[in-house]
């Protein structure tokens, strides 16, 4: 199922969403932004095609709990495009071809889509409401509690983990940012959605941005700049939390390029750098397209440079590092390169032709979908043998990929292949490929998870 969605051949929708044209039926437009109503009674039903074996086509998938349904497996499609009356998105009950009851789902009607849509609930009977929202944003709130008790910082709502397929969002203490990657939860939800968010956690500002390009290109959905939704925001977050008052965090909540989950995502691998770097004092740090974990290294006294990608390739600004070098009263200790998608490694080594102690490698996807998995194997082959050149003898190179094409025994690959052709040897000291306990992973889209991590020792 990831795979086929992955290898979708999308366009990104030249008009926005909107809810100017008349309602579908079960759907009641109110103020903007679109306010929908369920009527379970009035829903449209999605109907699935047979299968074509036991096991494959029809409802194989949904019967086997997968919240995604595919384009070739719905056999009425232009029926309930009719029937959403020129909307981008309808919420409908979905039978198989025996006319069993699979659940209800948000539907997009965007011809070229392959998700068509994604399952909400089993019950059919019960309304997609605030309350229905309310109730799983609580028991995703519930579940984030038991891990990080008193701590209001995490991702609270990690998509189909969490049963609310294709929304996330992060919680940064009374300040919570809003993404979609489904298109028609987007069209359908977002404002009911907003009202429970509001009335389960009280957040002062509800930001909503747009920051996941892969996945909203894949649902054709339009890009937007960063909005305040709710509230207001006067001043750049700020937090020192927990078990990490090492390391202080300012940010913009509506600056661009930024990627709202990232510093929570990499929660774990800043544990693992304060275990390998007690003291920074005395050590060099490339830190290549890093944020928290470079910023991190440069708190704790080592010296980093930071190697950011030119404006095509950019994922992290310099201004928000520079800001964060002043916020841990350490830049002094460091510096910038601007690097380009396909790596120099003479322009390391001019740098500091003595090499660095540690090296911090995290590009953005380069193998966003299978169709370029060979395309990305290559360059992260490059990165990996431009880093370890940049390295020291006996240092250490952690390496993120974000890929979720990439399983790890093509990362491996890359990775072996880029230290052989140096001439080098390696071991490995850390390996992860399981999420963090706040972003909780659907049994059967295993691949949604895409952030795996190597750390090596290089000889």
């Amino acid at each position: 199922a990831t795979r086929a969605t992955a290898t979708a051949t999308a366009t990104v929708s030249s008009s926005p969403l909107s809810a100017t044209t008349s309602p579908p039926p079960g759907v009641t437009a109110s103020s903007s932004p679109f306010l929908f109503e369920d009527k379970p009674s009035r829903r449209p039903v999605l109907k699935l095609a047979p299968r074509h074996a036991p096991e494959r086509g029809g409802d194989a998938q949904v019967s086997k709990h997968c919240p995604w349904i595919f384009r070739n497996v719905v056999d009425n499609f232009d029926d309930i495009v009719k029937r959403g009356r020129e909307q981008p998105a309808v919420l409908a009950n979905v039978e198989n071809s025996e006319g069993r009851e699979l659940g209800v789902a948000a539907v997009n009607l965007k011809k070229g889509v392959l998700i068509t849509a994604r399952l909400l609930s089993q019950n059919v009977a019960a309304p997609v409401d605030q309350d229905f929202l309310e109730a799983r944003i609580r028991r995703a709130l519930v579940h984030r509690e038991a891990f990080f008790g008193g701590s209001n910082y995490y991702r609270l709502i990690n998509g189909e983990g969490d049963q609310l397929p294709g929304v996330f969002c992060d919680r940064y203490g009374d300040v919570l940012i809003l993404q979609f990657t489904s298109t028609a939860m987007e069209h359908l939800f977002e404002a009911t959605l907003t009202k429970a968010l509001k009335a389960v956690l009280k957040p002062k500002a509800i930001v909503k941005r747009c920051d996941m390009h892969a996945d909203r290109t894949l649902d054709l959905g339009e890009f937007y700049e960063p909005s305040i939704v709710e509230g207001t925001l006067k001043e750049p977050i700020s937090f020192q939390d927990g078990p990490e008052n090492d390391f202080k965090l300012e940010l913009d909540a509506l600056r661009v390029p930024w990627y709202p989950g990232r510093f929570f995502e990499e929660r774990p691998l800043r544990k693992v750098l304060r275990t390998m770097l007690p003291t920074g004092q005395g050590q060099s740090v490339l830190a290549l397209f890093s944020e928290s974990l470079g910023s991190l290294c440069a708190a704790r006294g080592a010296t980093v440079t930071f190697g950011l990608g030119s404006k095509e390739f950019e994922i992290v600004s310099k201004a928000h590092l520079e800001k964060l070098s002043i916020a841990n009263n350490c830049s002094d200790r460091v510096d910038f390169l601007e690097v380009k998608e396909e790596p120099e490694p003479r322009l390391f080594s001019q740098h500091r032709p003595e090499g660095f102690d540690f090296v911090l490698l995290e590009p953005p996807p380069l193998a966003p979908t299978y169709g370029k998995v060979d395309e990305g194997m290559r360059k992260y082959t490059a990165w990996v043998g431009a880093a370890t050149s940049a390295l020291k003898p006996g240092g250490y190179l952690l390496f993120t990929c974000r890929s979720r094409t990439m399983q790890s025994v093509r990362i491996l690959r890359c990775v072996n292949m880029a230290i052989w052709s140096l001439g080098r040897q390696a071991q490995v000291v850390h390996r992860s490929v399981a999420p963090p306990s706040d972003f909780p992973v659907h049994m059967a889209l295993p691949d949604s998870n895409h952030m795996r991590t190597i750390v090596l020792r290089v000889n």
